[in-house]
């Protein structure tokens, strides 16, 4: 009897090694995709080592797909896991109350911009048909921090892979052209430094193409280009909290399946975004001490590995079936968040 029980539950222990040996190696895997877009990304700083990786990602699995048996390495898993851990260590970097204090002055412009963006992407890219967490992804990679908000949004509103990869994909796009359209336009227009810095940093998306505008139009915009997007940045955890309630609402769940208030926000609250917002204070305090550069250094990398098994999941057909209609919603968001930024300075003379 003892040794048909063991018979029987034997098995077990051999699929959960396999399990975890194929998560190692799909592990693995976007490790060195994840160091060769790092490496490449050296040589092609306004791209980028996350769409690098991305690209690698998805030419892999769309040429290697049946000889590598990508589709067994449990890159899913590996993708949720890194997104969540990257969020975390990053938050590790963003010192809350030196941030606040120095970018207070930018925050009239960036509610402004935030909510422009916001409402462009969710209404008329309802209007373009464009599905809504794409809308979500894209308004809030366009309004707050690129990759790291559509990293950080991504699990909550239980997006898809290659929703992901097209949303990033189209905010990196503009965040290229922007590079090298800002810093023209800002002398065609005759802009301050202080006015470019904050026009820069409310109207890029990504950090990296933030700083190379800004400090392409003079060392002191750079500054305040920077400051200020690290106050956009501290927004994402309201942000992320409230399209976690609105999730319902998007995918018109009847009101008896949403629950009670209490509880979609403690639903909302994801425990990643709770250890953000920990880490963000451990910063704060100075408790990371020496630390803190290396973590923010780790969170990057983990980051990376996570936008690579991304890429891995984006299968050609997917990825081109979103269609034109989310870059034409990228386009017209991106533009009126920098409209918007300039408007408001406009009328309150503070270019």
């Amino acid at each position: 009897m003892a040794s048909q029980q063991e018979l029987a539950i034997s098995p077990a222990p051999r699929l959960a090694f396999g399990t975890w040996l194929r998560l190692v190696l799909g592990l693995l895997l976007c490790i060195v995709i994840a160091a060769a877009a790092i490496f490449a990304a050296g040589f092609a700083p306004v791209v980028g080592a996350p769409v690098i990786a991305i690209a690698l990602g998805v030419v892999i699995t769309n040429t290697l797909r049946a000889p590598m048996q990508i589709t067994r390495l449990r890159i899913g898993e590996v993708s949720k896991l890194c997104l969540k851990g990257g969020i975390i260590l990053l938050g590790a970097s963003l010192d809350l109350g030196v941030i606040i204090r120095t970018g207070i002055e930018s925050l009239p412009v960036l509610l402004a911009t935030i909510a422009v963006g916001l409402c462009c992407a969710l209404m008329i890219g309802r209007a373009m048909h464009v599905q809504w967490r794409m809308r979500c992804l894209i308004g809030i990679g366009t309004t707050i921090c690129g990759a790291s908000a559509i990293a950080a949004l991504a699990p909550v509103i239980r997006a898809k892979a290659e929703e992901i990869a097209y949303s990033i994909s189209v905010i990196f796009f503009f965040n290229m052209l922007a590079v090298f359209l800002f810093p023209v336009a800002g002398h065609m227009l005759g802009l301050t430094d202080s006015g470019f810095g904050l026009w820069a940093g409310t109207a890029v998306n990504d950090t990296s193409a933030v700083v190379a505008a800004g400090f392409a139009y003079s060392p002191h915009a750079g500054t305040i280009s920077t400051i200020v997007k690290l106050t956009r940045t501290t927004l994402i955890i309201p942000l992320v909290i409230g399209f976690g309630l609105l999730v319902p609402w998007f995918e018109s769940q009847p009101a008896q399946e949403g629950g009670s208030l209490a509880r979609r926000v403690y639903q909302a609250v994801p425990g990643f975004i709770i250890l953000f917002v920990l880490a963000s204070l451990l910063n704060t305090l100075g408790l990371l001490g020496d630390l803190a550069p290396r973590v923010q250094l780790l969170g990057r990398w983990v980051m990376v590995v996570a936008l690579a098994a991304v890429g891995l999941q984006g299968h050609w057909r997917a990825f081109t079936g979103a269609g034109t209609r989310p870059i034409l919603l990228g386009l017209v968001t991106w533009a009126a968040v920098a409209a918007a930024s300039l408007v408001i300075q406009v009328s309150t003379h503070s270019l």
